[in-house]
């Protein structure tokens, strides 16, 4: 059988009726995103002790209030890597339900946001937002347009944002730098490997580049096309004369179907080890300075103790933060400033740089932010 895409769970005792109404929106809203349910996204409920996740996989989970002897395994699973929102009937009555570790975590009330807002939450966790799913589309103009261009419509109308460079960069831009900004902001890169795709200087580049920054590469290869060395770490959907409409330029319907399975297949992985290395990354750095990490929460959120015990709230994330990531880290109401951190590796575009820096000067009291490498360096002075 085949691994599920996205694994969701409900730990802990929730109100009868709960379960069935969150499994009645998730229907609905993955649904729209082209997933089934059950199938490519599970939900399991039931005690977390016996909660088999895979790490490879994204996946978060909602905890109501749970017996004392559950808390442990909960807390093994966030050491883990697992997004876990604490849910309680409100807010105010989080301390109270939880122990201290689980507590500690931002969490939400049934009555404070609804079954929507616990659906829209643990949506978020396990990254199956339509606003975050990106893949970046390389192809070479002179061999595969009409094929780049069924795929672009084909991934929009499975709610992924994809990038594909005669559609998204506007007039008065600097083509290359925008290139490299969408790149560094996407979850997997699709690259159409033609006859002569590693012949252009620019597609090169892209390959290479996503390479570097651990995007993870599906290779569409055409008939007859060998396998590049330096593509050998790629999920590759190989295509035969059969896989193209008459005139072997337009891709037949099921063709597109298999590559598009294998990109969200693909960006599963991706966010699931693009997350985890960013945040081995923080730690690695929290911990030279003399601090420590805990669980993963709300919005993906972590809790930085620095050595003076001061706790810093700390948003990863992943590719390129925007003014909008920042305000979203200042809406679950930790004590200011609270820190965005992300991979500055590659992001370089400069408007984006000089509307960050004027951003940020705007608002240091309230959200900052830093990269994974001098965390450690930045929260030992946060004030």
């Amino acid at each position: 059988m085949r691994k599920p895409f996205y694994e969701l769970a409900i730990f802990g005792d929730p109100a009868p009726g709960i379960v069935a109404q969150i499994e009645t929106d998730l229907v609905e809203r993955l649904g729209e995103l082209g997933l089934t349910f059950p199938g490519e996204v599970t939900l399991y409920v039931g005690a977390a002790s016996e909660f088999k996740r895979s790490t490879d996989r994204c996946g978060a989970a909602l905890c109501f209030p749970v017996k004392d002897d559950q808390e442990r395994h909960i807390i093994s699973l966030m050491k883990r890597g697992l997004a876990v929102i604490p849910v309680a009937q409100t807010k105010d009555e989080l301390g109270k339900v939880f122990g201290e570790k689980i507590g500690a975590l931002n969490g939400i009330g049934i009555a404070d946001v609804g079954i929507d807002g616990i659906v829209l939450a643990l949506l978020e966790c396990a990254s199956l937002l339509p606003r975050q799913r990106r893949v970046f589309l390389s192809y070479r103009r002179s061999e595969s347009t009409e094929a780049a261009l069924q795929l672009y419509a084909e991934l929009s109308g499975r709610l992924f944002d994809v990038f594909l460079d005669t559609h998204d960069i506007h007039p008065g831009k600097h083509f290359q730098e925008v290139l490299w900004q969408r790149l560094c902001d996407c979850d997997v890169m699709l690259f159409l490997d033609t006859e002569k795709y590693f012949e252009s200087r620019w597609t090169e580049a892209e390959f290479g580049r996503a390479n570097w920054r651990g995007i993870p590469l599906v290779r569409a290869s055409w008939p007859s096309v060998q396998l590049n060395k330096r593509a050998r770490l790629a999920t590759s959907v190989r295509l035969a004369k059969a896989d193209f409409e008459a005139g072997g330029m337009s891709l037949t319907q099921g063709s597109l179907d298999r590559i598009c399975e294998a990109v969200e297949n693909a960006r599963t992985r991706s966010v699931a080890s693009r997350f985890a290395q960013l945040t081995a990354t923080l730690k690695a750095s929290v911990e030279r300075g003399g601090g420590k990490i805990e669980g993963i929460s709300l919005r993906r959120s972590l809790i930085v103790t620095t050595p003076n015990g001061q706790r810093i709230a700390v948003y990863p994330a992943l590719g390129v933060p925007t003014s909008y990531t920042l305000f979203d880290a200042t809406r679950d109401e930790h004590p200011p400033p609270v820190a965005v951190v992300y991979d500055d590796g590659g992001i370089d575009e400069r408007d984006w740089k000089a509307h960050m820096e004027w951003i940020s000067e705007h608002v240091k009291g309230s959200v900052r932010l830093v990269s994974s490498y001098r965390a450690g360096w930045d929260f030992n002075d946060w004030k």
